[in-house]
């Protein structure tokens, strides 16, 4: 079912889009890894996401003061603003680019999405395959992506 005024993620937005895993880390290890699906945003896109009404009152400071008043937001902004994520892929990242990152948190039936640069790229060798780690700077978070969350979070399905 499709809930007005939510982000939906359809099948050809997943195909469109390259996939990898968002590692969370903490004290120097993993704690969390969420499969994630990602686009690099590119010229002109780049200077019109932000101001966009998905974006624009939902970055860092705008989540500043709403974790002061839910604990939602208060983990989002822990978990997402404030915490070291690097994004696992296999197709080569940049530095100094700006990304769409979607995470799949699958016990709630959800994704979250936001905006990233990517601050550092790493590479490795594993298991014989070149995987990048794109370490991210969350910028903001995606106000339809929160709705539906919080809507699938309260029991109601999407």
């Amino acid at each position: 079912m499709h809930i007005p005024g939510v982000y939906n993620p359809t099948d050809e937005w997943l195909n469109e889009h390259l996939s990898g895993w968002v590692e969370k880390r903490e004290e120097g290890r993993v704690v969390a890894t969420l499969r994630a699906h990602y686009r690099v945003v590119g010229t002109p896109e780049d200077k019109k996401i932000i101001p966009h009404e998905y974006y624009s009152q939902t970055t860092e400071k705008h989540f500043v003061k709403k974790a002061e008043e839910a604990m939602f937001y208060k983990a989002i902004y822990k978990d997402i603003f404030k915490t070291h994520l690097s994004l696992l892929t296999q197709s080569v990242t940049y530095s100094d680019v700006l990304m769409e990152v979607m995470l799949h948190f699958p016990s709630y039936q959800s994704e979250l999405m936001f905006l990233a640069n990517v601050t550092r790229v790493d590479s490795d060798n594993e298991l014989g395959r070149n995987v990048y780690h794109a370490h991210l700077k969350a910028l903001s978070i995606n106000q339809k992506s929160i709705t539906k969350m919080i809507h699938n979070m309260s029991g109601q399905k999407a």
